[in-house]
């Protein structure tokens, strides 16, 4: 039996969410996990240690990269080497706040671009849902780190996907490739929620896509990182990118809602 396996995170900056991850083969993920922990040991950190992107002042990993002498762009560097290398591909959907927040916040105190979670994740598994059609595998498990700060939590996702489940998740990018119900293609009945801190698969899923959420809101924000730009330029080598316009472009990479000059931007960041 074949079946892939989503998992996702999601990073949030300044009116822009990231949600996505990493696609992988489900009897691949032993494996791989234990690849990603030797990949930790030879940095001098221990086998369990959380890996994040984005590191606190006073995370575990940050600490013991300082006492063996490794800063965090050491490791980050490592971590993206190491994805690259992998056989998994990804998808990471880019989603921006276009509401009048201060009439939002009057009538909803929390509201914040974390609301469109679920519709950043539904084309994510849009494409997930192509890749199990067209490859003809026994399906997908789905696992995204808990999402705990989204407007109505695990209850949202789990209506949501349950919809996706029964009716369909729409149309990916290669629009006539599959738009029926998940059950009718083996996707597991629901989302699974697990926890960065514990599982190495989410860690990879933090890493590809707050390296995202970096570098599209510093292209955003008129303030290229040239090492940020270098490193997604890396990763973007391993993004979805059978029906991309070109390549990655609006397959492994969604912007939502679409903006041409950021779009342009981004490609020009690439060299494209």
């Amino acid at each position: 039996m074949s079946r892939l396996s989503l998992w996702i995170d999601e990073s949030e900056r300044k009116g822009l969410l990231a949600v996505g991850g990493v696609l992988a083969q489900w009897s691949e993920i032993p494996s791989i996990v234990e690849a990603w922990r030797d990949m930790k040991e030879k940095a001098d950190l221990a086998r369990d240690t959380e890996v994040k992107w984005n590191l606190s002042p006073d995370h575990p990993m940050r600490k013991q990269l300082e006492s063996s002498g490794l800063n965090t762009r050491d490791f980050a560097e490592k971590a993206v080497q190491f994805l690259v290398s992998s056989r998994m591909f990804f998808i990471v959907a880019v989603m921006f706040e276009q509401r009048k927040m201060s009439l939002w916040k009057s009538v909803w105190p929390k509201a914040s671009v974390r609301d469109f979670y679920c519709e950043g994740l539904k084309y994510v598994v849009q494409r997930a849902a192509e890749e199990v059609a067209e490859t003809r595998t026994d399906g997908c498990v789905v696992v995204c780190d808990t999402p705990d700060k989204i407007r109505r939590g695990h209850r949202a996702v789990h209506e949501a996907f349950a919809e996706w489940y029964e009716q369909g998740v729409g149309v990916g990018p290669g629009k006539q490739q599959y738009s029926s119900p998940l059950k009718d293609i083996g996707f597991h009945p629901t989302i699974l929620l697990g926890d960065a801190s514990f599982h190495d698969m989410l860690q990879m899923a933090d890493v590809v896509v707050g390296l995202t959420g970096d570098w599209v809101a510093s292209i955003k924000d008129g303030k290229s990182n040239p090492w940020v730009t270098q490193q997604f330029k890396a990763l973007s080598s391993t993004f979805r990118s059978k029906y991309g316009q070109p390549s990655f472009w609006g397959d492994g990479l969604v912007l939502w809602p679409w903006q041409k000059d950021l779009w342009e931007s981004l490609k020009a960041d690439l060299g494209e």
